[in-house]
């Protein structure tokens, strides 16, 4: 069973430059909000609860995502869930993220309907 960490850093390995830079400036800014943190699921608030982040870990081992801003809707990637990620990993990295990505996770990586 993969980690959620681990998991989110093959995503981020993926996401679009733009997505990936304005959600490092929202992390380092201290705009992420991690509300629930556990090894299947991760909700945060991003930006003063402009945008709400989930993340989830199917029973596939496929993570699953949802943002409340238009992009996220729509089922991009976007830069609440790339600065969430990129939270997640900051505060995992010394326990659990090994930084070698999955040779799966572009087949197990899904948005969350909604």
């Amino acid at each position: 069973m993969k980690e959620m960490a681990e998991l989110l850093g093959s995503q981020l390995e993926r996401a679009a430059g733009p997505a990936l830079a304005r959600g490092g400036e929202l992390e380092q800014a201290g705009a992420v909000q991690l509300v629930r943190f556990g090894p299947l699921c991760v909700t945060a608030e991003v930006d003063d609860g402009a945008a709400c982040v989930e993340f989830r870990r199917d029973a596939e081992d496929a993570l699953r995502w949802f943002c409340t801003c238009a992009e996220g809707r729509r089922g991009v990637f976007c830069a609440h869930c790339a600065a969430t990620a990129q939270s997640v990993r900051r505060k995992t990295d010394r326990k659990a993220f090994s930084g070698v990505p999955s040779a799966t996770a572009s087949e197990s990586t899904v948005r969350i309907a909604s």
